[in-house]
């Protein structure tokens, strides 16, 4: 399989570029690409990132593990997006997951059965309904206790 060096020497080439060009239109020194062309060299991961995004081609057919250039598209499920939507939404969930406890819990979920993670959610939804419950009681009383005082004034 053709090396890192080869490989960036072959995909300037078929661009049209010279080592200089390439250098000028990445920000970076002529004698560094020369350097990753005859394989004296490796890029850091930035650089790296930086090549494949300007060659249109994965970081991994750069380096020689795939025969591939096509990019690998990542895409999230339906169920996905509308979490992550909501999340960006809304902050409480942000800084909810900034809790180190809460983040351990979910780190664990991948590790339940299903069996596991069905218990887990209905006791979820027990403790959600249940601070809904508390939230209403204590409203109510609120109310009552407002009414009296309102009362009392007169």
């Amino acid at each position: 399989m053709p090396s890192l060096g080869q490989r960036l020497a072959a995909l300037r080439k078929e661009k049209g570029l010279s080592q200089a060009q390439l250098a000028k239109l990445l920000n970076m020194g002529q004698s560094t690409i020369a350097m990753y062309e005859k394989d004296k060299r490796r890029p850091d991961a930035e650089t790296l990132r930086r090549l494949a995004e300007f060659f249109q081609i994965s970081v991994d057919y750069l380096l020689g593990l795939t025969d591939s250039r096509e990019r690998p598209v990542y895409t999230l499920t339906p169920e996905a997006q509308e979490l992550f939507s909501l999340l960006l939404r809304e902050p409480d969930l942000q800084s909810g997951l900034a809790d180190p406890l809460f983040r351990n819990l979910l780190k664990r979920i991948p590790d339940l059965t299903p069996e596991e993670r069905q218990l887990l959610a209905q006791h979820w939804e027990w403790s959600l309904r249940l601070i809904e419950r508390n939230k209403e009681m204590k409203e109510e009383e609120n109310r009552i206790t407002s009414k009296k005082d309102y009362n009392k004034k007169d």
